[in-house]
């Protein structure tokens, strides 16, 4: 996967072209009801606008996917953020263009397109955007990381959960994680939200992003949640693979199938590694693909108008690019050569 700049970051950034500009919150070039607005869906906060020379500009869309919400924000002038501590969200925000000086805690960093950032919800934020700077902000629930390393390790987390703040957007692992961020933007331009109303779609993507951060982001739980753990046996695998095929069609995440099977995340995980080399969620990825299969050749059969797109976003799969890969991958053709090969046999 490509790291350069011109492949991460989203087109025309301004507002006339702005990420998910069909779902506006407000535009505005009053400061009072800029800090009252953005506060409103974020928090209460302290808003400034630095010099003059540039009359503020701000444009927020947003979009709500489940339990998190993508943003765009830009204020289109130079201004100071004192938002203080977050309390209950994390918020990570990615700069598609300009600049950002973030300082939280005690840490200190410089913010752009190729380097993002994550407040931490105790943590005393400042923040300085510059005029051109406009980002796309991933709202998170507090309680959606917490609970989900907390089902990780099997327990309760003993102290707050604290990110790093820099996260790079131009190389490393963290770099594909801010790429599947701005294409749930480009998909929502692209397709609306309709989408949305698919569950295992919207909810599997979801659940991806945020344990992908749990995973890719370092933060002070990283090193327990890489230890070695013992496997689960070949009993609760079973239990686990039934609850699978099952409920593939389901919105169902790998903490479910940990549960299901009385097992903790790591353990499954560990087993499926050692018994299946696999992990689960790619166990239910082949299925689902499996069931798409046939759920494209009995359209095909019966003539139904269902759409290859709305059997993808039934069965899981939010993006059609990687659906039509992974599809391929399995079988050898793309969804439309299936449908054509049913519709030959039909004939």
């Amino acid at each position: 996967m490509s790291s350069t700049s011109a492949h991460l970051v989203l087109p025309d950034a301004r507002p006339a072209h702005a990420p998910l500009n069909a779902f506006p919150v407000f535009r505005s070039n009053d400061l009072e009801e800029v800090r009252d607005e953005v506060g409103r869906v974020f928090c209460s906060h302290r808003l400034e606008q630095v010099g003059a020379s540039q009359p503020l500009a701000a444009v927020h869309n947003r979009v709500r996917i489940g339990e998190t919400a993508l943003n765009y924000l830009a204020y289109g002038s130079d201004v100071l953020i004192h938002p203080g501590c977050l309390q209950n969200f994390y918020l990570v925000q990615l700069p598609l263009q300009g600049s950002a000086l973030i300082e939280s805690g005690r840490e200190s960093i410089d913010s752009s397109p190729r380097s993002g950032s994550i407040l931490n919800p105790d943590e005393h934020i400042r923040m300085r955007w510059s005029v051109d700077s406009a980002q796309l902000l991933l709202w998170i629930p507090r309680e959606s990381v917490e609970r989900r390393v907390a089902e990780v390790l099997g327990h309760e987390l003993n102290a707050p959960m604290r990110f790093d703040v820099a996260l790079s957007q131009a190389v490393g692992l963290t770099s594909a994680w801010c790429t599947m961020v701005k294409d749930l933007a480009r998909n929502v331009d692209a397709n609306g939200v309709d989408w949305l109303r698919f569950r295992p779609a919207a909810g599997a993507l979801e659940d991806c992003l945020i344990r992908g951060l749990i995973y890719q982001q370092p933060h002070n739980y990283s090193d327990l949640l890489f230890s070695p753990v013992a496997p689960g046996h070949s009993r609760q695998l079973q239990r686990a693979v039934e609850f699978i095929e099952e409920t593939a069609v389901d919105a169902i995440t790998v903490a479910d199938i940990a549960e299901h099977a009385h097992l903790s995340i790591r353990a499954l995980e560990e087993g499926f590694r050692k018994h299946y080399d696999t992990t689960p969620m790619l166990y239910l990825r082949n299925k689902r693909l499996e069931q798409a299969r046939a759920a494209i050749i009995t359209n095909a059969l019966a003539g139904s108008p269902q759409k290859i797109t709305e059997i993808a976003f039934r069965f899981g799969f939010n993006h059609m690019g990687r659906f039509s890969a992974y599809y391929r991958e399995r079988n050898g053709e793309t969804p439309s050569e299936t449908a054509r090969a049913a519709l030959r046999l039909h004939d």
